[in-house]
């Protein structure tokens, strides 16, 4: 929704003098001249209120960012200060989408917050010798991975490769790079969403 405009508010001071032919409406009268000014401030805070609308975006805000990244624990060991805006926008919206968490659908979740949209989770179990039974065969078969019991706790996440984020005009501030790859934040998030008892392995896919 577009703000009024300083034409707007001067029309609206005028509007609120007491009536009479003695106000001079020639937009180059002294009178006009005077709201004009005064409407240029009603403007001004108009569209730093309507630029505040944004804000309650972290994927637009500017002006709160830092208060963004305060709430959800940014900067952090896996996103740095000195990230460019992209890296730390991405971080953030990472953080908000996905945490981590116990099930498959947390780190895709979390992976997606980053960019990462197709990320596959590959979970693996313990190969045993167990003989078919009467729901159907439990053990390994010819083929599979002679897995021990710790691959019970071992997930595999596998990226998409080349996720590239792009410096963005009115976003982006001095000292950020024109592209980021950023799979080193990635990996660090994930690592850091992973509960203690989980193996955390990460491989990109293929182009």
């Amino acid at each position: 929704m577009a703000g009024l405009t300083a034409n707007d508010y001067r029309q609206q001071l005028f509007a609120l003098l007491p009536p009479g032919i003695v106000w001079n409406a020639d937009l180059d009268s002294t009178l006009q001249r005077l709201l004009a000014g005064q409407a240029l401030e009603f403007a001004r805070i108009d569209a730093r209120a309507q630029a505040l609308l944004a804000e309650a975006d972290p994927r637009q805000a500017l002006y709160t960012f830092e208060e963004w990244e305060a709430s959800y624990g940014l900067p952090s060991a896996c996103a740095p200060a000195e990230q460019s805006m992209a890296d730390r926008r991405a971080a953030l919206i990472g953080r908000i989408v996905g945490r981590g968490g116990m099930t498959i659908q947390d780190y895709l979740d979390l992976a997606e917050g980053f960019g990462y949209v197709g990320a596959q989770v590959l979970e693996f179990r313990e190969a045993t010798v167990e003989v078919d039974t009467p729901t159907g065969h439990v053990g390994a078969v010819i083929g599979d991975d002679m897995n021990d019991a710790v691959w019970d706790l071992t997930w595999r996440v596998l990226l998409p490769n080349g996720v590239v984020r792009e410096s963005v005009i009115d976003e982006a501030v001095i000292g950020d790079p024109l592209r980021s790859w950023g799979d080193e934040l990635i990996e660090c998030s994930l690592r850091h969403a992973a509960p203690s008892w989980l193996i955390l392995q990460i491989g990109y896919l293929e182009g």
